[in-house]
């Protein structure tokens, strides 16, 4: 058995082997443990045989919508036909295109469809037979067609005069169509700042978002793992989820890298199995600090802490099992949920008078809703590699302090002091200044001012009451 992938998530070319003599010939079209090896594990409960009697006759676009989507095993047992899958999940950085397989009672070829795609085929030949399997039985109520002619799709059906039934002449266009198919996402540390923001971000694109968090599965166990996400078979895995208690990873070492490199291992295997994309959230932290100019996405990284080398081992992970991914790194967030700098300064300002910040590191803040913006943009499309992303301008923190304290009208005053003047556990980068080259070269937007997004912060912390 030869199984060919296409640029389709899921779609297989099958070409079995088959044994002849003078009688004929044999072939096993379909062995439930085989297929299963090599990647398709499903359960067909129905069978379809149809036969078409004259050349040019186009049967398409069919599917039925969710929640009795079909996955389909197609094949064609008398004749020649040209099979065609469009791509109708939302989200897909394929959505909207089309692949054309020929198939034929010699050829022998058959081709697996998952759930997601729109499925037609045109008749090369007279007198042509297609026999296929599907994992949902028909339904009347969730049946659904588009036109084979929309200008959207811009399909070639190798025919200027189709012989269509009344149904297909009569479909509507992509842009008027029910059609209910969307990517899945999962998103680790769904409960974190950022995850919390990327899971209603996916929401509000109405693409199907599935949030887990350390009560679901424990990344750090590989089993665990891989027998949940192949489980969930997401298109897209955000992830989040990461150890970042800066100065406690300095003792914690074990733990820090079993969640930071380990569980990202276990991540990235589970998303080579089952042929998803990844995307990586990684952190300023991974270089040294040194310098004044900012960052390049492909300069060489140098941490100077422990929890920036298991964000920096957690890239290497990435970069050396999957091919499909995007690596994201960040700075000094702050959004709605959870802790942060911006929290704990309004915390503070209710007690203190005066407050000590650091003026010597310089970075970027980045407010996690604009982040993740940017994330769920970015996994919509094949432009994989390295990013970096924060809001746009540099402060140090002391600067970062004493805009919040103004904009939100607090008197609090703010001492600048040295990293030396405020020793921690885990040293810091002095310069978190991060280039945008592989943003602007891939036609992706930078976020706004960081001023400006401490402003949309304050809107929304005031109007959940915070």
């Amino acid at each position: 058995m030869n199984i060919t992938d296409t640029i389709f998530r899921g779609v297989k070319i099958i070409e079995t082997s088959y044994f002849g003599d003078n009688r004929g010939w044999f072939t096993e079209s379909y062995n439930k443990e085989r297929f299963k090896n090599f990647g398709i594990d499903i359960e067909f409960v129905q069978d379809n045989h149809s036969f078409s009697a004259q050349k040019g006759i186009i049967r398409g676009i069919h599917f039925q919508n969710n929640p009795k989507s079909q996955s389909k095993l197609v094949r064609c047992t008398r004749g020649k036909i040209l099979d065609v899958i469009v791509d109708l999940r939302k989200g897909s950085d394929t959505y909207k295109k089309w692949i054309a397989i020929e198939l034929s009672e010699e050829n022998k070829k058959q081709v697996f469809i998952p759930k997601g795609y729109g499925h037609g085929f045109v008749t090369l030949t007279e007198n042509v037979e297609i026999q296929y399997k599907v994992d949902e039985y028909y339904s009347k109520e969730y049946d659904r067609s588009i036109r084979f002619d929309d200008p959207e799709l811009n399909i070639d059906w190798k025919t200027k005069s189709p012989i269509l039934s009344d149904k297909d002449k009569n479909a509507p266009f992509l842009k008027d169509s029910d059609v209910n198919f969307t990517i899945k996402v999962l998103v680790t540390g769904a409960k974190g700042q950022l995850g919390y923001d990327v899971l209603k971000r996916l929401n509000e694109l109405g693409l199907e978002a599935v949030g887990v968090d350390m009560d679901d599965f424990d990344i750090t166990d590989e089993n665990e793992t891989l027998n949940n996400i192949s489980r969930i078979n997401p298109d897209v895995v955000v992830h989040c989820a990461a150890y970042t208690a800066v100065d406690k990873a300095e003792e914690e070492k074990d733990k820090c890298y079993a969640v930071n490199v380990q569980g990202t291992r276990n991540i990235a295997i589970a998303c080579k199995k089952i042929d998803a994309k990844m995307l990586y959230v990684s952190t300023d932290y991974v270089f040294d600090g040194e310098g004044e100019n900012p960052f390049d996405e492909y300069e060489r990284t140098n941490p100077i802490n422990y929890y920036g080398y298991t964000k920096a081992k957690g890239e290497n992970v990435v970069q050396e099992l999957l091919e499909k991914y995007f690596i994201v790194r960040t700075s000094w967030v702050f959004g709605i949920n959870g802790n942060n700098f911006v929290k704990t300064m309004l915390t503070l300002s209710k007690t203190r008078d005066e407050i000590k910040v650091v003026n010597d590191q310089i970075g970027s803040p980045t407010y996690t809703p604009e982040l993740a913006k940017l994330i769920c943009e970015i996994i919509q499309t094949n432009k994989y590699g390295i990013y970096h992303a924060s809001n746009e301008g540099f402060c140090s923190w002391y600067e970062f302090a004493a805009q919040i304290f103004k904009i939100f009208g607090r008197d609090t005053k703010v001492i600048p002091i040295s990293s030396e003047e405020f020793p921690t556990r885990a040293k810091r980068p002095k310069n978190s200044r991060l280039s945008k080259n592989m943003l602007d070269k891939n036609g992706f937007s930078r976020l706004p001012d960081w001023k400006k997004s401490l402003e949309d912060f304050k809107t929304q912390y005031l109007t959940l009451g915070e």
